[in-house]
């Protein structure tokens, strides 16, 4: 969901870069939070739907997309407890 001109996502504790997640990664993590291999930062129940997330480079964590708008609040981010796409 970046526009040219407009800089790349970061995370905004760590200043990480992040990046779109592909279909194949949504369904993962999709699949993680229905199994309770992760979490929201709070510890509030994630949201069921979602259009997008945001990942870091270790696929560690997650800034979910809503109609279109991602949603940086750190609070909100979901957490994985290993590198999405392991059984951790």
């Amino acid at each position: 969901m970046t526009h040219a001109g407009l800089p790349s996502p970061v995370d905004p504790e760590t200043h990480e870069p992040l990046r779109l997640a592909t279909e194949a990664e949504l369904s993962l993590l999709r699949e993680a939070l229905a199994a309770g291999r992760a979490r929201r930062a709070d510890g509030l129940a994630a949201p069921e739907a979602f259009e997008g997330a945001h990942l870091n480079e270790s696929r560690a964590r997650a800034y979910l997309i809503f109609e279109g708008v991602p949603n940086f609040i750190v609070s909100e981010r979901i957490e994985l407890d290993g590198p999405l796409g392991t059984a951790g």
